[in-house]
């Protein structure tokens, strides 16, 4: 069961996301990056529509699709320069300048607000804030700053510890481990977490405790709110949030394993990591000339200063023993969903925003919507612990207050960051459960903000609530949750998920059902689907209709009479390159929008069961140089390799500069060779980071290596 098992413990704090942000796409009309065989646009391209035609006299040129657009005349010399300059006061796009103003992008930094980006997570005071034990009488007892000093249980000895990604914690040189990136490298429905070392540690007078430490599993993300931050919710697309669930395997003499025994039943066969970023604040619009530098370290031996600004989030999550059975990057469950047609209103009489930490006023980009869409809740029933248990921490929306400065470095259109957040008052929270058969729904246990879900309740329990259980047949029948009158969240009977949600493939490969998910060997995508909690049977396999969306295009291919059944291997087409993102409806509402974008897709990405699938082009114009018709210089590999990662990903140029003078070393060459060696793949720095190279692509640049070492031995 994961996250509702006991004991919890609870952590909350901050972190950095060093996101790379020229393949986000989000700069209206402007193209650089190329989804579908991972490459990029040199010259860039303004795509344009029926309301947004081109000017007389401008070029207008077709793409492989026959597109028309009009090329931006940068060339490779300076399109690092480019990219981080507002459109129109480049040199060498300057006569485009009306035609930006036209388009609604002009003074729009094209690489976006953090074109340096490394992908990595960096935390920052991550502290245990809560633990949740089951006393004697089997009724759950959270432990806070408040109550700490009464438990007696020696688990009290992790309060105050701190979660931490880095290699060597209790160095003042450690580094993050962690780095994430999307498997939709213009999307981000399946974003993913590698992390070589996560654990918990605790300084404390010169005695140095590791609690645990450990290689978690590769992550994806699973549930999203959009909505998460009312403030920006309604015409500024951040402060969302989204969680991630990652198992990982310790040793069973590790401190902490000592801890917990005492209060589980059974084997544990490792921890399990609930962490759902949120509270995320980005500087949009940056002036890259006044933006603050972080000095890295290049090959060649000196520091180089490169322009930063991460996105500041906030991260709670909570740490739980983990049972041979249950899933490694998900939690077997039931689901509560909010209908797409019942909207929670936000009201705001009685009292529902504390008057105490008023919505900032004066800038209508800080106004609140007067609806939104509620995340899903999933929620476990434990009659062996008489216990109903709801996980609500992505249901719940929050405000910002107290706005704090604006970054010097900030554009006109950029807004201040919050220095406090307050989870929203929903009023009462009843839990109701009502028989298939009818009659009067049974009400299970109701949930308050001041005793359950402030913010400050929240960051101590991670949103996990534990009500009392009836003897009832929980089978037959159906939850739902509302407030007053109003229906929030009914049961969802079907749950369909899986431990492969993010997949890479190779166009035409041989083995079409087995995919590179979290490294060697490849694995099936294996189908985890239940009933109200319950597998479903092969013997009874579920009908649905499945959907292949490309979220670039917006084409959508169905798949009707699909028959889904829990410990099904599903094969996905790997035919043609791309990425596809598959969705599993569990009701109508579920069905990919016809308009990405709307209402109704802020819907279907906070609440469909999505599969995303990324097939690597096989690149047919590189077969010349892999046969040996065609020399393959570094021209070649320029071209057709590493032309992206000194565009799209300049992090990679400025730490290791793609030049040929550097990429001849012999040094530099043989930590190439590791670095994208397949048994590396699920190392957090396997090259590319992004996943995004083809094999054949790998195959040349290995090619080239050879061929320059054996050069190199003859002199």
């Amino acid at each position: 069961m994961s996250q509702f098992d006991f004991p919890r413990i609870n952590f909350h704090g901050k972190a950095f996301l060093d996101t790379p942000t020229a393949n986000n796409g989000y700069i209206p009309f402007i193209t650089m990056f190329d989804q579908s065989e991972s490459g990029v646009f040199v010259p860039p391209r303004i795509y344009f529509d029926d309301q947004h035609q081109p000017p007389q006299g401008f070029p207008i040129l077709k793409d492989n699709n026959n597109v028309p657009y009009v090329p931006i005349p940068i060339t490779l010399d300076d399109f690092q320069q480019w990219a981080t300059t507002p459109l129109g006061s480049y040199p060498a796009d300057a006569g485009y300048l009306d035609y930006y103003k036209t388009l609604g992008n002009y003074n729009m930094n094209p690489g976006y607000w953090n074109y340096y980006g490394d992908l990595s997570i960096a935390t920052k005071d991550v502290f245990v804030t809560g633990l949740t034990i089951n006393n004697a009488d089997n009724k759950p007892v959270t432990y806070t700053k408040d109550n700490i000093a009464d438990c007696t249980d020696p688990i009290a000895s992790l309060f105050g510890a701190e979660f931490s990604f880095n290699d060597d914690y209790f160095s003042p040189k450690a580094r993050t481990t962690a780095y994430m990136c999307d498997v939709d490298s213009e999307g981000q429905l399946c974003t993913q977490i590698f992390c070589s070392q996560a654990g918990l540690y605790l300084a404390n007078n010169n005695s140095n405790t590791t609690f645990f430490k450990g290689r978690p599993v590769k992550s994806t993300v699973h549930f999203m709110n959009i909505n998460r931050v009312l403030n920006y919710a309604e015409k500024i697309p951040m402060g969302g949030s989204a969680t991630f669930y990652s198992m990982l395997e310790v040793d069973s003499d590790s401190e902490i394993m000592q801890l917990i025994k005492p209060h589980v039943k059974g084997e544990v066969g490792g921890l399990f990591i609930k962490l759902m970023i949120h509270e995320v604040f980005e500087v949009r619009n940056p002036d890259y000339s006044t933006m603050p530098v972080k000095q890295i370290n290049t090959v060649r031996g000196n520091k180089i200063p490169v322009p930063k600004n991460p996105a500041k989030v906030s991260i709670t999550g909570s740490i739980t023993p983990w049972f041979s059975g249950d899933m490694k990057t998900n939690s077997i469950s039931r689901i509560m969903k909010n209908a797409a047609a019942d909207i929670y209103n936000i009201d705001f009489s009685n009292n529902k925003i504390d008057p105490a930490y008023p919505i900032p006023k004066g800038s209508p980009a800080l106004g609140i919507p007067t609806s939104v869409n509620l995340g899903p809740v999933p929620f476990v029933v434990q009659p062996f612990l008489s216990l109903l248990t709801l996980d609500l921490s992505n249901m719940l929306t929050e405000y910002g207050a107290d706005p704090g400065e604006i970054p010097s470095f900030a554009g006109a259109t950029d807004i201040p960051p919050f220095e406090t957040f307050h989870t929203y008052d929903y009023g009462q929270l009843d839990i109701y459960f009502q028989p298939d058969s009818g009659g009067t729904p049974v009400l299970m246990g109701s949930v308050t903000h001041g005793d359950n879900y402030s913010m400050d309740r929240f960051l101590e329990n991670a949103g996990m609530i534990d009500l009392p259980l009836t003897a009832i047949n929980y089978m037959q029948g159906y939850f739902y949750m509302q407030t007053g009158t109003k229906r929030l969240l009914t049961e969802n009977d079907l749950y369909i998920l899986t431990d492969q949600q993010g997949m890479y493939a190779e166009q035409n490969q041989q083995q079409a059902n087995l995919y590179m998910v979290d490294g060697l060997p490849l694995v099936p995508c294996t189908i985890r689907a239940f009933n109200r909690g319950v597998p479903i049977s092969a013997l009874e396999p579920v009908t649905i209709t499945v959907q292949g969306a490309n979220m670039s295009t917006g084409n959508v291919t169905n798949y009707p009479n699909t028959q889904i059944y829990d410990g099904l291997q599903y094969t996905f087409p790997v035919d043609t390159e791309g990425c596809t993102t598959y969705v599993f409806p569990t009701n109508t509402d579920e069905n990919f929008p016809t308009a990405p974008g709307t209402a109704p897709f802020v819907y279907f990405a906070m609440n469909a069961p999505i599969f995303v699938c990324r097939v690597l082009s096989a690149e047919p114009e590189l077969e010349p140089y892999l046969s040996g018709q065609q020399p393959v210089t570094w021209e070649v590999i320029f071209n057709y390799v590493l032309q992206l990662y000194k565009t799209v990903y300049p992090i990679m140029d400025a730490e290791l500069p793609i030049e040929e003078s550097v990429w001849n070393d012999a040094f530099i060459q043989s930590k190439i060779s590791e670095l994208t060696n397949l048994n590396n793949w699920n190392e957090p720095m396997f090259m590319p980071l992004t996943r995004d190279m083809s094999a054949t692509q790998r195959q040349l640049l290995q090619m080239w290596i050879a061929q320059s070492q054996q050069i190199n031995n003859q002199f």
